[in-house]
């Protein structure tokens, strides 16, 4: 069991967005979830901040978060 989401899947979902606000945000998130000293303070703010732009999307990374951490 991988603890990360798959990066590669990831990125393939980030490059399909056009709004570089949430674009930057996801990038953002992809970078802190990468890091071996990752706290749950700084995803959480990274994913309110997602919410507030775009609740749909900040559903689809939830789930594709979880998909992969399974």
């Amino acid at each position: 069991m991988n603890d990360t989401p798959d990066i590669e899947t990831f990125d393939t979902y980030i490059r399909k967005i056009d709004n570089q606000v949430i674009k930057g945000l996801l990038l953002k998130l992809k970078n802190e979830i990468r890091k071996p000293d990752v706290t749950w303070e700084t995803v959480k703010n990274i994913l309110i901040s997602l919410e507030q732009k775009d609740t749909v999307i900040t559903k689809e990374i939830f789930l594709l978060l979880l998909e992969k951490t399974q």
